[in-house]
């Protein structure tokens, strides 16, 4: 960045280094302190041209599109944060970065059914009202998030900690090649770059701010997601979490943030509701090439009716949940008593078919008939395979 600002620009600054006397230019620079001699020696042994020349016919033959911080395109939110990528490449639709509502969703590579399931209901919602979501492609919460925009018929976005030409982890391979074509895969590291771990802390600070808030689904206290949580607050995001368990390790870092402050949320209309009111926004004026945009007052009204049509659902749901549990109870109690046990070992955390056995005295065909019945009459569900939690 020290060299640009001393340039001028990105063009100024490579055709300088590639001039016939750049030996003399980066012998100024050195006695002006702006770089270390060892950078100045991989400068004079790097031929800088040869790889702008490889780096453009690279991008034309995947189609990958790069866009600079010194470019209209370049998107406005990371334009605000400290330390704004130079060059941002990327596949897919550009534009999403200036949607009018954006949520970073963020959590553990090693979430909780839980939390998993959590994870991709919010987003699912919250992509249904108009919000984009934004997240890391990571294991995880990371790819439920995405999962639940794109099931929705949402939008949502990835910023990546390599390059936009590698899916990583592999896994993601479909939910990958469907976000590069109809959403938006981003990274400020060149084609060709690897995904390494000490890239994702920096990714982070994108990802916060590409978000106008930052919702935690699940993180340990000690997680990498809390960079992102401290990138988000220092950009001054709203920050939101959903609560977790108690003694659950997975749940202590977002029961952390919310006992210092984040906004707890245990449904997506809580977040609807606080977008709309402006505490999210803030009705935020923004100030786009001179002329000041001003989020319409029939747009927030329409959606702040929608929002609260959505909270009496909710409600209803509720009290019709309630209903449901006072007859699911009386049901209960009527059924055998080795079905009774099983339900009494099942919650909302799978739980291996060995260990139903096992407490069940060993009785393999007695534990598969009752797990069957159970089924059938939607007390319990089978997960993947031979896994059980409650319905």
């Amino acid at each position: 960045m020290r060299l640009i600002e001393y340039f001028g620009t990105p063009e100024e600054m490579m055709e300088s280094l590639t001039a016939e006397d750049y030996i003399n230019i980066l012998d100024e620079l050195l006695e002006k302190k702006m770089f270390k001699p060892s950078v100045a020696q991989e400068i004079k042994q790097m031929k800088s041209d040869k790889w702008f020349e490889k780096l453009m016919k690279d991008l034309d033959r995947t189609g990958i599109k790069v866009v600079t911080l010194y470019d209209e395109e370049y998107p406005e939110r990371l334009r605000m944060i400290p330390d704004s990528p130079l060059a941002i490449y990327y596949r897919g639709n550009l534009s999403l970065a200036e949607s009018e509502y954006t949520l970073g969703m963020v959590g553990s590579r090693r979430p909780t059914f839980y939390g998993m399931g959590v994870a991709e209901e919010f987003a699912t919602e919250l992509a249904r009202k108009g919000i984009v979501i934004v997240s890391g492609m990571a294991m995880g919460i990371d790819a439920r998030s995405h999962q639940g925009a794109v099931r929705a018929g949402g939008k949502t976005i990835a910023v990546l900690g390599g390059g936009v030409d590698i899916c990583y982890p592999r896994t993601n391979i479909d939910i990958f090649l469907e976000m590069c074509q109809d959403h938006l895969v981003l990274s400020e590291y060149e084609p060709g770059e690897e995904h390494k771990s000490l890239h994702f802390p920096l990714r982070n600070r994108i990802i916060s701010g590409l978000s106008d808030g930052l919702l935690v689904v699940e993180a340990a206290l000690r997680s990498g997601t809390l960079i992102t949580v401290d990138y988000a607050l220092e950009q001054g995001k709203e920050i939101y979490a959903i609560p977790g368990r108690v003694g659950d390790m997975m749940s202590k870092g977002a029961n952390s943030l919310i006992k210092k402050g984040a906004m707890l949320v245990d449904s997506p209309v809580d977040i609807i509701l606080n977008t709309v009111d402006g505490k999210f926004m803030k009705v935020r004026s923004e100030i786009m090439n001179g002329t000041t945009v001003e989020i319409k007052n029939s747009a927030i009204n329409a959606a702040k009716d929608e929002a609260k049509d959505a909270a009496k659902d909710a409600e209803k749901n509720e009290k019709r949940q309630f209903k449901t549990k006072s007859e699911k109870k009386k049901a209960v109690a009527e059924l055998p008593a080795a079905q009774q046990k099983i339900l009494g070992m099942l919650g909302y955390e799978p739980v291996y078919i060995d260990e139903i056995i096992r407490a069940n005295n060993m009785d393999i065909s007695g534990t598969l008939q009752s797990l069957r019945n159970l089924e059938d009459k939607g007390y319990v569900k089978s997960i993947e395979q031979s896994y059980y939690i409650l319905a």
